[in-house]
């Protein structure tokens, strides 16, 4: 039997902060071109693209395979694992890819897809296969802890692809053209992600049809789970550009890009979380257990604030980062915001059941949710379109998402019980709602006295006022504690040097 690898708490975080550096540093190239993209292409010529970008994710949802997510679990504990399986499940996504590029090219013919749209969503239907097989040998390097190198290969990607969409934006290129930075980039990005997996991983590429069909049966749950997730996000926006219309799709897409904002540490906890709950799950049932409630408590402190001044400054958002034009989708914003705090929390929860072998729960969950996800937004779209007029479809469809959201979360939390809270969780959980209660007042009562958000100024002043009463109300009521926020800043600071105890202080252990 292989040796486990002990849980490392201190390994773990400091491979979360190195990540989250270069995460950072691509946020900030890709929320540049999130927002210049549709000031530059306008609601009607965003949304073809919007649509693009999201039908061809949705087809190629089915490449995968799950094979990142049983990668971080397996290989984690086996670590010669995956040079068993990749080679032939390489292989089969390359003939699944052709197939499905075939299909792509098939429907849009029937739907009549204008030429050009037809272009721009095969060419990122070829960038989503190499994104997708990019994802599997990051998992390689995640499952062990060899992040130094993938770091810089987020940075260097996504400096090429925000360069060279910059450069088609400016020079006015066709639509078709805008996919190009995207496949360029990932294409270097997998030469180097080779690379690295073979040097840090030992990773070789060897056709082995036993251990291929064992690893995708294995994987099975995984890629449902992960198919179901996928569809979430990417179906609503084809059923969108399908049933309303593709303005529909740009003013969703717009909003979408600005609440994306808050789902920063969501590639952390999916490239860190499962790791070291897998290790933690075959070493330490009390330790399993600590980083489920930490984890829990950690990720609703931070994702909540950001949230709540996601829905109180809605239209300041859309106002500074996107322009005008977008103003009517102002209200969608509000919609989407709230769905992020429950993402991360149902994340956490699906990490832990996922590592606590019970993949099915979560699968069936996602299931279920991709299902009522589908059937809310062909029931929801024509009526909101008649209610609302302009914006009623992407209304539609972000209530629809945040419906499903709910549901997810309570069936995971659910399934988990008490374990997944404890006192410490659940007065922190009651002090945020309440300072977020107390902040939404405030915010009301200065839109009556006449601080309103009618402009930039007053709508930015607004929001200053509610995240200085906001810091105020969770330090005075302990919601988050002084000495753990300076515990950390302590350990991102000295980073580099050896841990000097073994025991993880409590400031890290809500970190990780």
């Amino acid at each position: 039997m292989a040796e486990r690898a002990p849980v490392d708490a201190h390994s773990t975080l400091r491979n979360a902060l190195k990540l989250g550096g270069s995460l950072l540093v691509t946020y900030v190239i890709g929320f540049g071109l999130q927002v210049l993209v549709p000031r530059v292409l306008g609601p009607d010529s965003f949304g073809q693209y919007n649509w693009a970008n999201g039908t061809a994710a949705a087809f190629f949802i089915l490449s995968a395979l799950g094979l990142d997510v049983y990668i971080r679990k397996e290989v984690a504990l086996r670590r010669e694992h995956a040079s068993e399986f990749l080679g032939g499940t390489l292989l089969l996504q390359g003939v699944l890819a052709v197939g499905l590029l075939g299909a792509l090219l098939v429907m849009m013919r029937l739907e009549g897809t204008p030429p050009e749209v037809r272009a721009l969503t095969l060419a990122l239907g070829v960038y989503q296969f190499f994104f997708r097989l990019n994802a599997i040998l990051a998992a390689v390097l995640h499952a062990h802890e060899k992040v130094d190198g993938l770091s810089l290969a987020h940075i260097l990607m996504k400096c090429l692809w925000g360069f060279g969409l910059g450069l088609a934006l400016l020079l006015r290129a066709p639509l078709p053209w805008l996919a190009v930075p995207f496949v360029a980039a990932e294409l270097v990005k997998t030469g180097f992600l080779f690379h690295l997996t073979h040097r840090h991983a030992g990773l070789r590429l060897r056709m082995d049809v036993r251990a291929t069909g064992a690893a995708l049966m294995t994987a099975l749950p995984f890629f449902i789970n992960e198919a179901a997730l996928a569809t979430n996000g990417r179906v609503d926006v084809f059923v969108l550009g399908l049933v309303a219309n593709t303005k529909e799709v740009g003013y969703y897409g717009a909003v979408w890009g600005i609440a994306g904002l808050t789902m920063l540490l969501s590639p952390i906890l999916g490239w860190v979380l499962l790791p070291m709950l897998s290790r933690a799950a075959a070493s330490s049932e009390e330790e399993f257990t600590r980083i489920l409630r930490r984890g829990l408590e950690g990720i609703v402190s931070l994702s909540v604030p950001v949230t709540l001044a996601l829905a109180l400054g809605a239209e300041t958002w859309v106002h500074l980062l996107i322009g005008e034009a977008y103003l009517p989708a102002a209200p969608v914003l509000r919609l989407l915001a709230p769905i992020f705090v429950l993402t991360y929390v149902a994340t956490v929860c699906a990490s832990w059941l996922m590592a606590a072998n019970r993949t099915w729960t979560v699968t069936r969950t996602s299931v279920l949710a991709a299902g009522l996800n589908l059937g809310l937004n062909l029931v929801l779209i024509p009526p909101f379109l008649a209610w609302r007029g302009v914006t009623g479809g992407a209304s539609a469809t972000a209530t629809s998402l945040a419906l499903c959201e709910v549901v997810v979360t309570v069936i995971l939390v659910s399934a988990i019980g008490s374990r997944a809270w404890d006192a410490r969780s659940l007065a922190v959980l009651g002090k945020t709602l309440g300072a977020c209660a107390a902040v939404t007042a405030a915010h009301l009562l200065m839109g009556r006295l006449g601080l309103d958000s009618s402009t930039l100024p007053r709508g930015l002043a607004r929001l200053v006022v509610d995240g200085l009463l906001y810091v105020s109300l969770i330090l005075l009521t302990g919601a988050v504690r002084k000495d753990e926020v300076l515990g950390l800043v302590r350990l991102v600071r000295n980073r580099r040097k050896p841990p000097a105890s073994t025991e993880p202080p409590a400031a890290e252990a809500r970190a990780a």
